[in-house]
């Protein structure tokens, strides 16, 4: 697991934009874990995963002709799009009710910090 945060260095039109270029950003994390963890000669048994929050980017990344308003990107954000279509990094949605890194992000009720606690393994 690896998490950062940072203002994007972009501005964008849309959420589904914004969300794409933060999943891009995070697409590039996994290639990178995924090549460290082949330089420590350990083999990954099928594509990795890329946990998003949003519907909308998840389909961007699958197909960039259902969203015309996309095509105005840069070329280096269609990365995470060939990088899905080659079944190296496979985007899955995480419902809200799911999202354990809220617990960094977001000020929670004590349940919600409870339950992310937990999930992160993180048990006082």
């Amino acid at each position: 697991m690896s998490w950062s945060l940072r203002l994007q260095t972009i501005t964008t039109l849309s959420t589904t934009e914004a969300k794409y270029v933060a999943a891009v950003d995070a697409g590039k994390e996994v290639a990178w874990m995924c090549q460290l963890l082949h330089d420590f000669r350990f083999t990954l048994s099928g594509p990795s995963t890329l946990a998003m929050d949003n519907q909308s980017p998840i389909s961007v990344a699958k197909n960039l002709e259902h969203h015309r308003r996309m095509k105005h990107l840069d070329l280096r954000f269609y990365w995470l799009h060939n990088t899905v279509n080659d079944s190296r990094i496979v985007p899955v949605f995480v419902p809200t009710a799911q999202q354990v890194t809220d617990i960094f992000t977001k000020s929670l009720t004590c349940a919600d910090m409870q339950c992310c606690r937990e999930s992160l393994g993180i048990i006082i």
